[in-house]
């Protein structure tokens, strides 16, 4: 009996470049804000393979979340709407460091 292939929906969200990982870490070092990397996160039904999280310093609430898909860079803010980027540096150029 054959089978059809099933072909596995991509993700929204895709891992992220190397380059693009230790320029965002430099960049929350540099503004003492904390990044965590989350693996294979999933929000209401959309899998990303790798969602960038930037919180203030001493918070347990995220500022910004940031994911790759296949042609750009998407900035999640907690409160307000998506922006689109065409690269990593453009999108950190948007963000607005916690003041302490």
């Amino acid at each position: 009996m054959h089978r059809p292939q099933l072909s596995p929906n991509a993700p929204t969200g895709l891992a992220f470049e190397i380059a693009d990982l230790m320029l965002l870490q430099g960049w929350a070092d540099f503004h003492d804000v904390q990044m965590t990397v989350e693996l294979d996160h999933c929000v209401d039904g959309d899998e990303y393979e790798e969602v960038i999280a930037f919180y203030a310093k001493d918070s347990q609430l995220r500022r910004w979340i940031l994911w790759r898909s296949s042609g750009e860079i998407i900035v999640q803010p907690l409160i307000g709407r998506s922006c689109r980027f065409v690269s990593v540096a453009d999108a950190l150029e948007s963000l607005i460091p916690a003041r302490s």
